[in-house]
């Protein structure tokens, strides 16, 4: 493997977990200043269940979001909710993640009990030059009840990288445990929400970089409202910034 040099540090994070949409760069459109609370942009044309499901996006058809990025990656992430599908396995959403680069679908299960499946490629990212893709088992995020009695997921997958230094597939231990609810104030306003912290073991690495750990902040019948990643001593953050779905 070649040996990267330290701007290449931040890239595991931004290719196995860092960010759940692709991030866009200090050239994209400039973020909403983190100061300002976002105004949503209208109401969707179909209200979110009131359910306490853990989803990852808004189960709405229809429904736009905007997320900041911040930390060693700076830029607007845009995601469009494009269908909502029920079927034996629970509840699929369907997405369109915009960044920087090109657009990518993402799906994501609620089973009918509360859990969530997430593909392990809807924790990476895309830079210029790479692309990473779930080639594993999803991750699997226990309900909230199972995640307050103390369960945890665990579970091993794999990601397809293809880069400079970083071609092939590479295996991923996690562990996701359940931390509590809590206030969480982003741009787009102040909500309570659950906090999920999910490990990795990253096997033989990227970069030279084997363990990564975040917590990712999901509102019941809502879904993402922050994330924060620390690997290799940086840290990434994605923070809701506008939803036509009232947070």
């Amino acid at each position: 493997m070649i040996k990267p040099r330290r701007r290449w540090l931040a890239l595991p994070a931004a290719l196995v977990l860092a960010l759940p949409v692709t991030a866009c760069d200090s050239a994209g459109d400039p973020a909403p200043a983190g100061n300002q609370p976002a105004a949503t942009t209208g109401p969707p044309s179909v209200a979110a269940p009131a359910d306490t499901g853990l989803y990852f996006y808004p189960p709405v058809e229809g429904a736009t979001l905007e997320y900041t990025l911040g930390g060693v990656v700076t830029g607007t992430n845009t995601v469009t909710v494009d269908k909502v599908a029920e079927g034996p396995d629970g509840r699929t959403v369907t997405v369109t993640e915009k960044g920087s680069g090109a657009a990518a679908e993402r799906k994501f299960v609620t089973e009918a009990g509360g859990g969530l499946s997430v593909d392990i490629g809807a924790f990476g990212a895309s830079a210029a030059g790479l692309s990473v893709k779930g080639t594993g088992e999803d991750v699997a995020v226990p309900p909230v009840a199972d995640l307050e009695a103390g369960k945890k997921g665990t579970g091993r997958t794999a990601v397809e990288v293809s880069g400079p230094g970083l071609e092939g597939e590479h295996q991923v231990t996690y562990t996701v445990t359940g931390t509590g609810s809590e206030s969480v104030t982003v741009p787009a306003g102040t909500t309570e929400a659950y906090a999920v912290k999910l490990d990795l073991d990253l096997g033989e690495g990227f970069a030279g970089v084997t363990k990564a750990s975040g917590t990712f902040w999901l509102k019941p019948g809502f879904g993402l409202v922050k994330q924060e990643i620390v690997i290799a001593g940086l840290t990434l953050t994605t923070e809701l910034a506008k939803s036509s779905v009232p947070l």
